[in-house]
């Protein structure tokens, strides 16, 4: 039996908040995709914040001038037949940046992102800020380092480790 390539990709996820809330958006094309935070693909060469702050204009249009604090890793393998053209298998190294956002929009908002890595067309994102508490579930564990986002906003929600 020939077992699928690897594709590997090097991401960053960005955790932005606004005080005890969360920036995170849905598909309405894909609810399949459930509930999701800003983040994509390093382009070969580039500095790791700087595609964070990229990848968080480009699924967003915001532009945040304030830090984004590297606040971890995790490598994160999955399989999908829809998500990439040609591949099954998934392997993306994670970098989760932490960044405040001083002022935030109060409505909803639709943008659509036009490069997304896995090809096609453009996605329509539905964005909105949620409550950290209770604790969000986030699609492919994009929630993975909420101890840390957490512990850096003094947050305490106990059970979930």
């Amino acid at each position: 039996m020939t077992r699928e390539p690897v594709r590997f990709r090097r991401k960053v996820v960005i955790y932005a908040t606004h005080g005890a809330s969360l920036l995170a958006f849905t598909e309405p094309d894909h609810p399949e995709a459930g509930m999701q935070v800003p983040g994509g693909t390093v382009e070969e060469g580039e500095d790791l914040e700087a595609a964070a702050r990229r990848e968080l204009a480009e699924e967003t249009g915001l532009t945040p001038p304030g830090a984004f604090a590297l606040i971890g890793e995790m490598t994160y393998v999955f399989r999908s037949e829809t998500f990439e053209a040609g591949a099954v298998r998934f392997q993306h190294h994670r970098s989760f940046f932490h960044v405040v956002l001083d002022e935030a929009p109060t409505a909803p908002w639709d943008w659509t992102e036009q490069t997304p890595d896995g090809g096609g067309g453009p996605i329509l994102m539905r964005h909105r800020f949620v409550p950290l508490v209770p604790v969000p579930v986030l699609f492919g564990r994009l929630d993975a380092l909420f101890p840390e986002l957490y512990r850096r906003l003094g947050l305490d929600v106990r059970g979930r480790e």
